[in-house]
């Protein structure tokens, strides 16, 4: 075998295997995480320590929607890797759908937002990244993203509508992170 052919299948042989000389852990399986969870907490926090945390859970999704609406939600189908967000509009009570892709890793999930979504607009006042990695607790039934969620840059309209502070003297972009809980059967 050449040198170019060797380099390839060794690479391989890494990946396969951990550290001790294992197998990496399986990866999660849309039958394993599939459920409906409550939305239990969803905040931004800029990096810049100045700016207030924005509360999305309480701006933008209404935790309490009248009779006959829906609770924020997020679903996990269990036959493909799929997911919705369902919510109540906090500002117009009118009733949301966010949805998009999942991929599964060894104890996370990835929640990759799609153009399925009514409209960008809606899916930008979420404060959302463009993908959301979620830590999977199987004996607990949550999902939950941290601090350790890389920061990205959201538009300065979503970010002080959902802050509830003025936008002048901040730049077009605010960057930070999400933290976010879901709970299966409530939070």
């Amino acid at each position: 075998m050449s040198r170019a052919g060797a380099a390839p299948v060794a690479l391989l042989a890494v990946a396969a295997c951990s550290a001790g000389g294992g197998t990496l852990p399986p990866r999660l399986t849309a039958a394993e995480v599939a459920g409906v969870f409550h939305v239990c907490a969803l905040r931004f926090t800029p990096v810049q320590a100045a700016l207030p945390p924005a509360d999305v859970l309480g701006s933008v999704l209404d935790r309490a929607p009248g009779p006959g609406k829906p609770a924020p939600s997020l679903t996990l189908s269990g036959v493909a890797p799929a997911f919705e967000l369902v919510y109540t509009h906090a500002g117009d009570g009118a009733l949301r759908q966010v949805r998009g892709d999942v991929e599964y890793g060894a104890g996370s999930v990835f929640l990759h937002l799609a153009s399925q979504s009514p409209s960008i607009v809606q899916q930008e006042a979420l404060l959302p990244p463009a993908h959301l990695d979620l830590v999977y607790h199987a004996a607990r039934r949550r999902l939950t993203a941290g601090a350790e969620v890389s920061a990205y840059s959201v538009r300065r309209a979503d970010y002080t509508r959902a802050a509830g502070i003025g936008e002048e003297g901040l730049q077009d972009r605010i960057t930070g992170h999400l933290t976010a809980e879901f709970a299966e059967g409530g939070c």
